[in-house]
């Protein structure tokens, strides 16, 4: 086995996860939005879902990969605790911090049934600014940032979720103009 494999699986994962927030965002925006009409609306919920627990798992896969690695060297502390990583410092803390908002997405998810609309909904939204967090970390750590079918995916990748968000802001500021003053627009 390669003394690499780590290293490997650590950035392979990464990007993966990336892709499955990413994915997971534009999802939900598309949900969201009605760009994407169905029969069958549980059915999407329910791949909404598992693309969270995917981003959840792929960014695990990725975090656990680093203890072993040897290139860098990242023990627990480093991968847990915001600028305590001598390598790159500002970018593993973005990473740190994008793990922590993760969490609390995914946790927040998980008691939905007995968190109040209007709280799981606030935290819900900082799916956005998971995927913004992961974004820098990618760009400030990431060693793939010279390879041009990378660049030319990743500019795709957040320029979806840019029209996603803007989308959704739209829809949300339709619905706000066509409520009775009063009325909860929460679940835009």
């Amino acid at each position: 086995m390669t003394s690499q494999v780590w290293w490997f699986l650590s950035r392979g994962s990464g990007i993966v996860a990336w892709l499955m927030i990413a994915t997971t965002s534009v999802w939900g925006v598309a949900m969201m939005t009605g760009l994407l009409s169905s029969a069958r609306p549980a059915w999407m919920l329910d791949l909404h879902r598992w693309l969270g627990a995917l981003a959840v798992i792929t960014t695990l896969v990725h975090v656990c990969a680093l203890v072993p690695d040897n290139y860098v060297h990242f023990g627990w502390t480093e991968i847990l605790l915001p600028q305590v990583s001598r390598w790159k410092t500002a970018a593993v803390t973005w990473g740190v911090v994008a793990l922590y908002v993760l969490i609390i997405i995914e946790g927040s998810s998980l008691m939905m049934k007995w968190l109040p609309r209007s709280l799981w909904h606030s935290i819900h939204l900082l799916s956005y600014v998971s995927f913004a967090f992961v974004t820098v970390h990618a760009a400030l750590a990431g060693t793939d940032r010279a390879n041009r079918i990378y660049v030319g995916a990743v500019i795709v990748v957040i320029s979806a979720v840019i029209v996603g968000v803007a989308m959704r802001i739209h829809k949300a500021r339709q619905r706000a103009r066509r409520s009775p003053p009063g009325h909860d627009v929460a679940h835009a």
